[in-house]
C-alpha cells in the first residue's frame, strides 16, 4: 500500500526532520510555560484574596447569626412579658368593671 507523501510530496517527514520540529517546538514551550506559571501565579494569589475575603465575609456572618440570635431571645422574653402585662390587664378590667357595677348598685340604693 502507498504511502500518503507519495501522493502529497512534504506531507511525511523524516526522522532528521521530526526531531528537528519537536526540538524546536521545545525551545518555543519553555516561553509559553513561563507565561503559564507566572499567570498561575496570579491566579494562585488572586484566589488566596478572595479566600482571605471569604473568610472575613464568613467571621461577620458568624457574628451577624449571633446577633440575630440575642435580638430573638430578646424579642421572645418581651413577648412573653407582654402576654403577662395583657393577662393583668384584662385581670385589671375585670376588676374595674365589677368594682363599677358595685358602685352603679351603690348609687341606685342611695337615690332610692
Amino acid at each position: 500500500m502507498p504511502r500518503l507523501c507519495e501522493f502529497y510530496p512534504g506531507i511525511c517527514l523524516t526522522t532528521e526532520e521530526k526531531a528537528w520540529k519537536n526540538l524546536s517546538q521545545g525551545k518555543k514551550n519553555p516561553s509559553q510555560v513561563k507565561k503559564n506559571l507566572s499567570q498561575g501565579k496570579k491566579n494562585l494569589s488572586q484566589v488566596k484574596k478572595n479566600l482571605s475575603q471569604g473568610k472575613k465575609n464568613l467571621s461577620q456572618g458568624k457574628k451577624n447569626l449571633s446577633q440575630v440570635k440575642k435580638n430573638l431571645s430578646q424579642g421572645k422574653k418581651n413577648l412573653s412579658q407582654g402576654k403577662k402585662n395583657l393577662s393583668q390587664g384584662k385581670k385589671n378590667l375585670s376588676q374595674s368593671n365589677k368594682n363599677l357595677s358595685h358602685v352603679k348598685k351603690n348609687i341606685s340604693h342611695s337615690t332610692v
